[in-house]
């Protein structure tokens, strides 16, 4: 418990060490989906020699910040953060050859930060490996007629749970523009966006598509829905 405890004091003291040359200067990004599987790569060159090293995994800003911690031949979890409890495991049919790569299941998108991977090696640390984490987290938008006055239709789209922030767009059933008013978003803890939007309908459409669009990771989803035949008539007839 003693040499554990010894090891962790050194990783605690990493942040002044991060300029020494066993550290990369720029994190690795990896890209991964919420709700999906990633892996973050870290690797090292094994020898028959030496016993196999400690292996740990931390995340920046995050009490406590160890997210995996492999000692000995198996896994350690006392000092493991709830938030990945059975979330976090190696490659173990690939550790022979020296991957220690950190797979994380079910990924959330508080998981979005940077990672290190840390190899111990006789009391000390041997390599320093850092990794950027972002998630990007989409869902289906959901599309409702809230109001019909008169010849208007008014209508409201809600994206929920979205990272980064999307864009949200209405069109008629010709693919054309519909009369939007600004949208409203929010921030939670997470990170995620929920973006609203309103429009108004004052032209005949058999049909009202929400389109929900981030550009920056080039995903979109949409969804559909029939104008009722009683709002037609009544666009028409002010037509």
């Amino acid at each position: 418990m003693m040499m554990y405890h010894r090891l962790f004091v050194i990783a605690g003291l990493l942040s002044a060490y991060i300029g020494g040359s066993s550290a990369q200067d720029q994190p690795l990004q990896v890209l991964a989906f919420a709700g999906g599987d990633v892996i973050l790569p870290c690797s090292f060159n094994i020898s028959d020699k030496e016993d196999f090293p400690t292996v740990e995994w931390s995340k920046e800003g995050l009490k406590p910040d160890v997210v995996f911690l492999y000692r000995d031949g198996c896994e350690a979890y006392e000092m493991k953060n709830p938030a990945f409890e059975y979330r976090t495991s190696l490659i173990v049919k690939e550790l022979k050859d020296g991957n220690i790569s950190l797979r994380i299941s079910n990924v959330q998108v508080s998981d979005t930060g940077k990672y290190k991977c840390l190899i111990f090696q006789k009391n000390a640390i041997r390599k320093v490996t850092k990794v950027e984490l972002v998630v990007v987290a989409v869902s289906e938008p959901k599309l409702s007629v809230i109001s019909v006055e008169g010849g208007d239709i008014a209508l409201h789209c809600e994206a929920n749970c979205w990272r980064p922030e999307p864009q949200i767009t209405f069109l008629d059933d010709k693919g054309k523009k519909i009369s939007e008013e600004n949208p409203k978003r929010e921030q939670d803890a997470r990170g995620c966006f929920t973006v609203t939007r309103r429009a108004t309908l004052q032209r005949a459409t058999s049909s009202v598509t929400c389109r929900v669009h981030q550009p920056e990771f080039n995903q979109t989803r949409e969804t559909t829905i029939l104008i009722p035949v009683l709002c037609h008539f009544s666009l028409l007839y002010e037509i």
